[in-house]
């Protein structure tokens, strides 16, 4: 696409790309962003990781633009000059869109060659240890629900994703996924040796598991527990984080709400080879008490 702009900005085709939602969270390290400006850091980090001099607009965080547009992931638009859409694509195929500009305002002398723009992809993610905490394995089919994060003194820099299993969403009694990670946007990593993680579930704390490996990671604390409600969940993390300069470590809290409502704009994990690998045999197991986490009830 890069190719194709180059070309016709001189014919006063004007093009855009729209960051909406993420639709593989996880890839290149990335998680959904809880505010607007979190989505321009997106949207200049993905800018310069691409190389690209396409001008980018950014969503409403309540995704207004996706939702008139029809909800695709990576559809494309021809919009005419009064707003009138006159082409539209569910998948995005730049050699299309050139036929399609050649059509409606001429063709190009001499088009570029998009090998020769040499573009290439770095998203300069963190360089804390990766891949030294097991990925949880989740049985059977989970969704995507619902989460607010609640405002804090400091950057969410831990993003949760949570999903439920349809016995959980269809008759309140089943499994809550919990995956906290880490955003690389604001370069911050776990302290391995302050202790684990704690997550208060409701009245129910878990404790995450104790990482000897590696004094920091940016692996992602996972949890399945056994819940028998609809009802919204509230949701505590306690963690010691340190950002990747090592200037600064302190105690942190984050608190969510989870709601067993699907969200249809939480996007799909491809492949889980995000922060932390893929899935691999021996991590814990789906259930109330994950292998390798310890319950407490109660707690802080």
């Amino acid at each position: 696409m890069e190719a194709v702009y180059r070309d016709y900005k001189s014919k006063n085709v004007n093009v855009f790309f729209v960051y909406k939602t993420l639709a593989h969270p996880e890839n290149n390290g990335f998680v959904p962003p809880t505010t607007l400006e979190e989505r321009v850091m997106h949207a200049q980090k993905a800018k310069d990781a691409l190389g690209t001099t396409i001008p980018w607009l950014v969503d409403t965080m309540d995704n207004q633009l996706k939702h008139a547009m029809g909800d695709r992931n990576n559809s494309e638009f021809i919009v005419d000059p009064d707003g009138t859409i006159v082409l539209m694509r569910d998948w995005s195929d730049p050699e299309l869109v050139r036929a399609d500009l050649a059509e409606l305002v001429g063709s190009v002398e001499n088009p570029t060659d998009p090998r020769s723009l040499n573009l290439k992809m770095d998203f300069g993610i963190t360089e804390v240890a990766k891949g030294v905490v097991e990925r949880v394995q989740k049985d059977g089919q989970m969704a995507a629900v619902k989460v607010e994060t609640l405002a804090t003194e400091h950057p969410s820099y831990v993003k949760l994703r949570a999903e439920a299993d349809a016995g959980l969403l269809r008759r309140g009694d089943g499994k809550l996924y919990l995956g906290f990670f880490v955003d690389p946007l604001h370069h911050v990593h776990w302290n391995n040796q302050a202790g684990p993680v704690a997550v208060k579930v409701n009245d129910t704390t878990y404790t995450g598991p104790f990482v000897t490996s590696a004094d920091a990671d940016a692996d992602p604390r996972e949890f399945v527990v056994d819940l028998s409600s609809t009802a919204p969940v509230r949701i505590k993390l306690m963690y010691v984080g340190c950002d990747d300069q090592e200037t600064w470590c302190r105690e942190l809290t984050q608190e969510f709400i989870v709601s067993m409502e699907v969200d249809r704009d939480a996007g799909r994990v491809s492949g889980r080879s995000g922060i932390g690998g893929g899935p691999r045999a021996g991590g814990p197991r789906a259930g109330g008490r994950a292998e390798g986490f310890e319950q407490r009830p109660g707690g802080n």
